[in-house]
Protein backbone atom coordinates (compact mmCIF):
# COMPACT_ATOMS: atom_id res chain seq x y z
CA UNK A 1 0.00 0.00 0.00
CA UNK A 2 1.09 3.38 -0.80
CA UNK A 3 1.40 6.42 1.66
CA UNK A 4 -1.12 9.35 1.33
CA UNK A 5 -0.43 13.04 1.25
CA UNK A 6 -2.47 16.11 1.89
CA UNK A 7 -1.13 19.69 0.64
CA UNK A 8 -2.45 23.33 0.94
CA UNK A 9 -0.80 26.04 -0.86
CA UNK A 10 -2.11 29.67 0.62
CA UNK A 11 0.12 32.79 -0.51
CA UNK A 12 3.45 31.05 0.38
CA UNK A 13 4.88 27.65 -0.21
CA UNK A 14 3.25 23.91 -0.61
CA UNK A 15 2.45 22.68 2.96
CA UNK A 16 1.81 19.04 4.01
CA UNK A 17 -1.19 18.89 6.21
CA UNK A 18 -3.47 16.20 7.93
CA UNK A 19 -6.58 14.94 5.87
CA UNK A 20 -9.79 17.04 6.77
CA UNK A 21 -12.68 14.41 8.55
CA UNK A 22 -14.51 14.31 5.60
CA UNK A 23 -11.28 13.11 3.51
CA UNK A 24 -10.44 10.37 6.10
CA UNK A 25 -13.77 9.27 6.27
CA UNK A 26 -14.37 8.81 2.62
CA UNK A 27 -11.03 6.89 2.04
CA UNK A 28 -12.11 4.33 4.82
CA UNK A 29 -14.76 3.63 3.02
CA UNK A 30 -13.01 3.21 -0.40
CA UNK A 31 -11.87 0.12 0.57
CA UNK A 32 -11.73 -1.68 4.37
CA UNK A 33 -7.58 -2.08 3.74
CA UNK A 34 -7.30 1.80 3.48
CA UNK A 35 -7.73 1.94 6.69
CA UNK A 36 -3.93 1.27 7.27
CA UNK A 37 -3.16 3.25 4.72
CA UNK A 38 0.22 5.62 6.05
CA UNK A 39 -0.86 9.35 6.13
CA UNK A 40 1.97 11.80 5.65
CA UNK A 41 2.04 14.64 7.94
CA UNK A 42 5.37 16.19 7.36
CA UNK A 43 8.90 15.72 6.11
CA UNK A 44 9.75 13.29 8.72
CA UNK A 45 6.14 12.56 10.52
CA UNK A 46 3.61 9.63 9.42
CA UNK A 47 0.52 7.90 10.97
CA UNK A 48 -1.75 5.20 9.94
CA UNK A 49 -5.38 6.59 8.93
CA UNK A 50 -6.35 4.38 11.59
CA UNK A 51 -4.95 6.52 14.37
CA UNK A 52 -6.18 9.42 13.20
CA UNK A 53 -9.77 8.42 13.24
CA UNK A 54 -11.48 8.31 16.52
CA UNK A 55 -13.91 5.21 15.90
CA UNK A 56 -12.61 3.19 12.92
CA UNK A 57 -14.77 0.07 13.77
CA UNK A 58 -18.56 -0.12 11.64
CA UNK A 59 -21.49 0.41 14.33
CA UNK A 60 -23.20 -2.78 14.74
CA UNK A 61 -26.96 -2.81 13.45
CA UNK A 62 -29.99 -1.71 15.65
CA UNK A 63 -32.59 -4.55 16.50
Amino acid sequence: MRPIVAVWRGDGPVQVVPPCGRCREFIRQIHPANIDTEVVLGPRRTTSLRALLPETDWPSPLS
